[in-house]
């Protein structure tokens, strides 16, 4: 059961191949049940799962000697990927739930700008900013997993309220 949720919430991050729609969190922070356009996976017991993932961009350029480092990163929502299937809409617990793993992904993306900031260039920049993103990416999933784990998919309202506490809080301290 864990593997397939794993597969359908981090689908798209290891997918070579490119949704047709997608959205950043600056551009949509807060997410609306009509983003869920998906199709929902059978023999799944969850009611919604958001699609969501990080990306960068990496150029580096050599002058007089110096390597400069130029990086992006951004949070992806892919509304293909990302469905509901027998959803009360009037119900504002379920969609909250799914908006903490869209803001769990935005809380690393800003980890790793900041990691992507404060990186000296070395010989290899290539392979040091693909092992930085490596690092925080992990970390991303491994924050959503345990998240489903300890609310239950969003079903223990009351570890799902300090959940939204503790990630309001990280978004601050960055």
């Amino acid at each position: 059961m864990i593997r397939l949720l794993v597969l359908g919430l981090f689908f798209v991050t290891s997918s070579h191949s490119e949704p047709r729609i997608r959205f950043t969190y600056d551009e949509k922070p807060k997410l609306a049940w009509s983003d869920f356009k998906g199709i929902p996976i059978s023999n799944v017991p969850y009611h919604a799962s958001v699609n969501c993932g990080m990306g960068y961009t990496f150029k580096s350029q050599t002058a007089n000697g110096k390597i400069r480092v130029l990086t992006e990163a951004h949070s992806y929502f892919y509304p293909e990927f990302s469905w509901k299937r027998n959803v009360d809409e009037s119900n504002p617990l379920l969609l909250a739930h799914e908006q903490l793993h869209w803001d769990i992904t935005e809380l690393h993306t800003r980890i790793l700008r900041k990691e992507f900031a404060s990186y000296k260039p070395s010989s290899n920049p290539k392979a040091d900013i693909k092992a930085i993103f490596e690092k925080i990416e992990l970390q991303r999933k491994t924050m959503q997993l345990q998240y489903d784990r300890e609310t239950v998919h969003g079903r223990n309202k009351e570890v799902q309220a300090n959940w939204q506490i503790r990630v309001t809080e990280l978004f601050f301290r960055l």
